[in-house]
């Protein structure tokens, strides 16, 4: 087995079609080493069939991979939820904030984690921690807490914690903050000025409060900040994530992308290619959500950049060490 192909397979998260794996999906895990998934509505039917479906993902990744996999979902509340709703349905985190109760937010949080711990998944792809830009848009809308950056933090970091507490890996997006934009960026790249005053001031407050909260993770935006990098989106810029992200917030956990297929991104530098643009930026997982050979494709492109010297090695070996870090998280409890 190619050594480097194995590690590679595990800087990826990739999704399917279906309520079971595909024919397509086990023979790129054979190939590629994707070590991680991601699963939707489409893939869940029920909680039995869910079960079986998480279970036969982790026995595939350890055959495969020797390593447990990372098993998520976007389970935010309100309008954002994968698992149908008579397994779970909880608040849009706007109706939670409306509620005024830390407590009733760590509850509802702890609630979700649990569900999704008894089901097979280990990871939730939240909470949203972007600030509602007030601009009418309903891209972000009644999945950020509030328009109000304090009140953001105050429920967001409960909601960490309730998570945390239930045995899921959280997830803090989308960072720098995707609330000052009305452009959706599943259809294409938006660009906005807010400089660096600014956004210390407002976007990154969350940020910052989930990072002291202990957040599992945090995923990029797909958003060119164009008064820190004029040239790359967010995702895949080395001044967001490099400077910003890790020496600016003094972040030392994991970073994942949003997902690569988005029309801000795909339309603009390729999915696989932007695994790898992102990779360069100092990103440490990549999430290709519908689309396994692309997935494999971007593997492969990484095993190769890596080999030839093109990437750095010392930062690789870091995001397989954050990687790694955080299943072990998951496997002690």
């Amino acid at each position: 087995m190619n050594e480097l192909m194995l590690q590679s397979g595990q800087r990826l998260m990739t999704g399917f079609s279906g309520t079971t794996p595909p024919k397509e999906l086990v023979q790129t895990v054979k190939k590629y080493k994707i070590g991680n998934y991601i699963l939707f509505a489409e893939n869940i039917a029920s909680a039995r069939q869910l079960r079986q479906l998480c279970a036969a993902l982790r026995d595939m990744a350890i055959s495969e991979t020797g390593m447990e996999p990372l098993i998520s979902t976007d389970q935010e509340g309100g309008r954002v939820q994968r698992l149908p709703k008579d397994i779970i349905n909880t608040p849009s985190a706007r109706e939670i904030a409306a509620a005024n109760s830390i407590e009733n937010a760590y509850s509802i949080a702890r609630h979700i984690a649990e569900t999704l711990r008894e089901l097979g998944l280990n990871y939730d792809l939240a909470p949203v921690m972007d600030i509602d830009g007030n601009n009418g848009s309903t891209v972000i809308g009644d999945r950020s807490f509030s328009t109000d950056a304090e009140t953001v933090s105050r429920f967001g970091t409960a909601m960490i914690r309730g998570m945390r507490d239930g045995g899921v890996l959280t997830c803090a997006k989308h960072f720098p903050g995707h609330g000052g934009t009305g452009v959706d960026t599943h259809l294409s790249l938006p660009i906005i000025d807010t400089g660096m005053d600014e956004l210390a001031a407002t976007a990154l407050v969350p940020f910052k409060r989930a990072i002291e909260a202990g957040v599992g993770s945090i995923m990029t935006t797909h958003i060119v900040f164009s008064r820190l990098d004029k040239s790359y989106p967010a995702t895949l810029s080395r001044a967001v994530i490099g400077e910003l992200l890790r020496k600016g917030l003094s972040y030392s956990g994991m970073i994942i992308t949003d997902c690569l297929q988005m029309g801000a991104i795909a339309s603009h530098y390729g999915v696989s290619e932007a695994a790898l643009l992102s990779m360069k930026a100092g990103v440490d997982m990549f999430t290709i959500s519908h689309d396994c050979a692309a997935a494999g494709r971007a593997a492969l492109l990484i095993s190769r950049a890596l080999e030839r010297g093109e990437a750095s090695m010392a930062e690789h070996e870091t995001a397989l060490n954050r990687i790694a870090e955080a299943k072990r998280w998951l496997n002690t409890l």
